[in-house]
């Protein structure tokens, strides 16, 4: 195999020019702006995306693979797309080496031990909420939902969509999401995905998400048992509504998924 200090110059140089948003956040790292000013740039609500590309590009680059189990299905994702995006110009040593880690991401991708901490993980953070007594928008899925996508895509390129929820609470968002994992018959606990705070007119606010979502075709779920807060949508579409509208997100699930112990 070639030096791979040159293999990874080579990677470098093609993450730098990729032409995609990946591209842009290292472009936008490299010239020291802060995820903030990317994302403000990108014209994107929340800065959160940039830690992952930077996370996914670690990974592509150096091999440095992450642990947690969502952050593993997303670079899987990302690296895909990369390597079909660049199979023109990169080496065939380069493509393979790439190959390799994607090998190692897949075999990472069925470990179920990690699932069950993350789980837990995403449990406590939602619990460490409670506090804040916030009210307003929330979204929330199930975990299957969250990691299977009913909608995935091949690459980093397009946002996968998936079911979620899209409720409201006059009261604390956190209260009215535990009464539902409690009143709810659901085959798994869902896991919180955002809270966007808001504290008047509160049920036009729920209302404007909801015709915004059925007017860009993010189809809601209907049936005789099925709630009408369920559409299939992403968080980027989500947060792009909470933007406009001048809400605060004050809570993210990424915040949690995204931390590792390394």
């Amino acid at each position: 195999m070639a030096d791979e200090s040159k293999l990874r110059m080579e990677i470098a140089k093609a993450l730098a020019d990729d032409d995609t948003r990946l591209g842009d956040v290292i472009r936008g790292n490299a010239a020291g702006q802060s995820a903030d000013e990317i994302a403000e740039e990108l014209g994107v609500a929340t800065s959160g995306f940039v830690w992952n590309y930077l996370r996914h590009a670690r990974a592509i680059e150096e091999g440095d693979l992450p642990s947690a189990p969502t952050m593993i299905r997303q670079s899987l994702s990302t690296m895909r797309g990369f390597l079909d995006r660049h199979t023109e110009t990169l080496s065939d040593a380069a493509q393979s080496l790439l190959r390799s880690r994607i090998r190692e991401l897949e075999a990472l991708s069925s470990n179920s031990e990690t699932e069950v901490l993350e789980d837990q993980q995403v449990r406590e953070r939602a619990k460490q909420t409670e506090d804040l007594d916030i009210t307003g928008i929330y979204v929330y899925t199930l975990p299957h939902y969250y990691r299977q996508p009913v909608e995935p895509v091949d690459s980093d390129v397009f946002s996968a969509k998936t079911l979620m929820k899209v409720g409201m609470s006059e009261n604390d968002v956190i209260k009215r999401f535990r009464s539902q994992q409690r009143d709810t018959v659901l085959p798994e606990d869902p896991w919180l995905l955002r809270i966007y705070e808001c504290d008047t007119d509160i049920k036009k606010v729920e209302l404007e998400f909801h015709n915004m979502l059925k007017a860009a075709d993010h189809r809601q779920a209907k049936g005789r048992t099925t709630g009408k807060e369920w559409f299939l949508t992403t968080l980027k579409f989500l947060d792009e509504i909470a933007k406009m509208r001048g809400l605060e997100t004050k809570y993210r699930i990424e915040d949690t998924i995204n931390e590792e112990s390394e």
